[in-house]
């Protein structure tokens, strides 16, 4: 009879065992499924800005940028307007372009502003040179 109990027990301590296991386990798999689930990616935002001062007025600027969509949008404005728009949301790698051109020389300030997840816009991006040009472009990768 003493034989029956101690293999009761050792079968009981080893079947708790066993139950410790699968609900140590069951523990893991699920804090991996809620970690996974609750990750979100990056979400960035571009504005793009222009600034420019002509010797004379009435003098037309020509845009390119590269939207979220990786096509080219293009606009026109007065060169003595200053310009800016936001696209997005875009993610990490992606490359934003600004090209901006005239039919007349003049002192054009190109810049690129990149915020993430809702943070405030931070300047990624400049061109300041004071020289006058027709054309000027400026890229930049986001990477972090």
């Amino acid at each position: 009879m003493n034989i029956d109990k101690e293999s009761n027990s050792t079968l009981l301590k080893s079947k708790a065992k066993w139950w410790h296991i699968v609900l140590f386990w069951v523990f893991i798999v699920s804090i991996g499924i809620i970690n996974n689930s609750c990750e979100e990616s990056d979400e960035y935002y571009v504005k793009y800005e222009v600034i420019s001062d002509s010797p004379s007025i009435g003098r037309t600027l020509h845009t390119t940028i590269n939207t979220e969509d990786n096509e080219n949008g293009t606009f026109t404005f007065g060169s003595s307007t200053p310009w800016e728009t936001i696209i997005g949301p875009v993610q990490k790698g992606f490359i934003a372009t600004l090209e901006v051109s005239s039919d007349y020389e003049l002192f054009v300030y190109p810049r690129i502003y990149v915020s993430k997840n809702n943070s405030p816009f931070a300047l990624k991006k400049s061109d300041e040179s004071n020289e006058l040009r027709e054309y000027v472009e400026i890229s930049y990768k986001i990477n972090y």
